[in-house]
């Protein structure tokens, strides 16, 4: 509501500031369309004033404008003599002004009032002109828009393969031309589906359109979507669920200010408490849609919802209210020529009557709503009225009469059954035509993507070789950068007591031996954990489960690092319960252990500490690594577990760091199917957490 009552000020504060008369035309008629959905009426007065303003300073164009948008408005007020007129006008200027597309424009308005008044052959004569213009233009997105109002009028008509055909039609239109596939549309194929009783490919697309919606931050039609979903439900006599979309569809309704939407979702949640039985949350839902319609003018939704209110107090056996209700509703369908509704009023009247006693009133009500229903040739009515002509004749004996309308009934039913059967197998068979036609579209799209890609494939392969031969020589760069200091200090020593045997002490000379031994063993490891980055890479990495102490394998880490952490005057600290059983692959258990603590020896600011802790749950260990260093910043998060990853975050202690730790340490945790992350805020250290699944089957 916020946002539409926010662009409604910003187009008034434009037109207030505006000098131009033109520019002020355009942006009332903008203004008038916003308007639209919280206040229809006072949308006309707007584009009255735009027409006003148009004459006087002779400007036929915004005159169509104006006349157009004032016939929409008095569409959605169902004042349906005054939109024809305001139509006819506006095609009177476009015709003059030679305005194809103004004409078509025109076109499609006039077919939607004709939808309104169930007029269905004059709707899709007028829709077929609008397509056969939008056909010769350049404007495809407007074609596939008529091909959908063209699906809706078919829908409306109950002929749900022809729906489906022009809705299909208008998909592939998008799907050619690479537009974007409107909301509406997989809504309304979504809602053909429903009609066919076919719930599971029905919510696919309305799915699908609420993920259009959603991508697109699209609320109206997000909430359109959840209102078809919950009427699947519904029909799937899934209740609760339904109410729980409608609701989320009425709450988006309400902060757009659509209260037309909102009118509707009002009296569909109404309809789902009567179903569970909770009659007064039901009428006080179809009192608050009857409310909206009143106030915005919805005469054909008030008819509606009258009539539908009076089923809930028959339902609770208030027959009077029903009645007074019921009549209500018939009073304001015949007001604006509303047969649908009229035909509905008359049929629960007949019902009611018939309940009552009272066969006489019952009879003519039933028979007002029979002629109704002959003379749109509707079917499901007309079944319905004769099945309560037959309840009435019954119970009054009068078999001979009453089996005529029974077996009217049945015929009425058994043709909609194999209408519907028709349709059904008609409407498999265009989604079939319309999938294979879709198949040769994605089949030529990828020939084509095939010829592109040849003349690039070339180019990409030579820059996936040079990235290769990149990472190849910073690894080899990176090896020989570790393994020189070690090599270094061995070369030394050995050369020492080659040369000069004699000038050291029995303790010098164990001395030297134990710091090329632990030179050795350096490089070992460093070699070691090179070996594994191309296990692991490839995929050849060998894990053995077994039963190990983890407890024991921190501790002996930790032993392995004091000497670096000594260096630094860092604490190393252990906080676990002894012992810690985990069954899984110790080694790399291990080397993921052995990973983390390095990386954190390496980051701790000189002085700190260094905490390690960890726990089991049910059926994993968890560890936590926490140093005292610089932390990480979010730009270093998204890279932290990448290869050869360079951060801004530096080792403290002028330390070698290529990356490759983190990287084997992740790898090694998700083949053994856990995790690791890190928490930390820039300046404040950072936690490194694992949790590593215990393999152990339950006993």
């Amino acid at each position: 509501m916020a946002c539409l009552e926010n662009q409604i000020s910003s187009l008034e504060a434009k037109i207030n500031c505006s000098s131009s008369p033109i520019e002020k035309i355009h942006l009332k008629i903008l203004l008038a369309g916003e308007i639209r959905a919280i206040n229809i009426a006072q949308s006309l007065e707007i584009c009255k004033e735009v027409i006003s303003l148009c004459n006087e300073f002779s400007y036929p164009e915004g005159a169509a404008l104006g006349y157009r948008n004032a016939g929409v408005s008095c569409r959605l007020l169902s004042r349906y003599d005054e939109a024809f007129e305001y139509f006819g006008k506006a095609l009177d200027i476009y015709n003059e002004l030679n305005d194809e597309s103004g004409k078509a424009k025109v076109y499609n308005s006039i077919g939607n009032i004709y939808l309104n008044l169930s007029d269905y052959k004059y709707s899709l004569e007028y829709l077929h002109k609008c397509l056969s213009i939008a056909e010769r233009s350049d404007d495809r997105q407007f074609e596939a828009n008529v091909l959908i109002n063209i699906g809706l009028a078919y829908q409306e008509l109950g002929d749900y393969t022809s729906s489906l055909e022009y809705n299909l039609k208008s998909m592939q239109i998008c799907a050619n031309n690479e537009l974007p596939v409107p909301e509406s549309l997989m809504n309304n194929i979504g809602i053909v589906y429903q009609n066919l009783g076919e719930y599971s490919t029905s919510l696919e697309y309305f799915n699908a359109s609420l993920k259009l919606a959603g991508e697109k931050d699209n609320q109206l039609d997000t909430g359109y979507s959840f209102g078809n979903i919950s009427i699947v439900h519904s029909q799937m006599g899934h209740y609760t669920e339904a109410l729980e979309y409608l609701n989320k569809s009425l709450e988006i309704f309400k902060n757009l200010g659509n209260r037309q939407a909102e009118a509707n979702a009002y009296l569909n949640i109404g309809k789902e408490y009567r179903e569970l039985n909770d009659f007064e949350k039901a009428i006080e839902y179809e009192l608050k849609a009857l409310s909206l319609h009143e106030e915005i003018s919805d005469l054909s939704g008030k008819a509606s919802t009258l009539i539908l209110i009076g089923n809930i107090y028959f339902s609770m056996e208030d027959l009077q209210k029903a009645r007074d209700y019921y009549v209500k509703g018939l009073r304001v369908a015949q007001d604006i020529g509303d047969t649908i509704n009229e035909t509905e009023a008359y049929l629960q009247l007949g019902i009611l009557f018939t309940k009552t006693g009272n066969k006489g009133v019952a009879l003519d009500n039933l028979f007002m709503a029979l002629g109704l229903a002959e003379s749109r040739g509707a079917k499901k009515e007309l079944s319905r009225v004769h099945l309560a002509l037959y309840e009435i004749y019954k119970s009054g004996k009068e078999y001979d009469t009453a089996f005529g309308h029974f077996e009217d009934h049945f015929i009425l039913e058994k043709e909609i059954h194999n209408i519907e059967s028709d349709r059904k197998l008609k409407s498999l068979s265009i989604h079939h035509q319309y999938q294979n036609s879709e198949k040769e579209r994605k089949i030529a799209l990828q020939e084509k993507e095939i010829y592109r890609l040849k003349n690039v494939e070339l180019a990409e392969a030579n820059s996936r070789l040079i990235k290769l031969n990149e990472e190849k020589n910073e690894f080899i760069g990176i090896a020989a950068h570790d393994l020189k200091n070690p090599l270094s200090g061995i070369l030394i020593y050995s050369k020492k007591l080659h040369k000069q045997t004699d000038k050291y002490t029995k303790e010098q000379i164990s001395q030297m031996a134990a710091e090329m031994e632990f030179a050795s063993e350096k490089m070992f490891k460093l070699i070691a954990k090179y070996l594994d980055i191309n296990l692991i890479e490839s995929g050849r990495k060998n894990f053995k489960p077994s039963v190990f102490d983890a407890a024991a394998k921190m501790k002996n880490i930790l032993k392995e690092h004091k000497h670096h952490a000594d260096s630094k005057n860092i604490t190393l600290e252990l906080q676990c319960n002894e012992p810690l059983e985990l069954c899984s692959d110790a080694d790399s258990a291990g080397q993921i252990l052995e990973n983390l603590v390095s990386n954190a020896v390496k980051f701790t600011f000189p002085g700190k500490k260094v905490i390690v802790s960890a726990y089991r749950t049910r059926n994993k260990l968890r560890v936590e690594v926490k140093d005292e260093g610089p932390g990480l910043t979010n730009a270093d998060k998204e890279k932290l577990f990448v290869r050869f990853a360079r951060l801004s975050a530096k080792p403290t202690g002028n330390e070698i760091s290529t990356g490759l730790g983190l990287s084997i340490a992740h790898k090694l945790t998700l083949m053994l199917g856990g995790n690791i992350w890190c928490e930390s805020e820039t300046g404040n250290g950072a936690s490194f957490i694992v949790e590593i699944p215990d393999i152990k089957k339950p006993i």
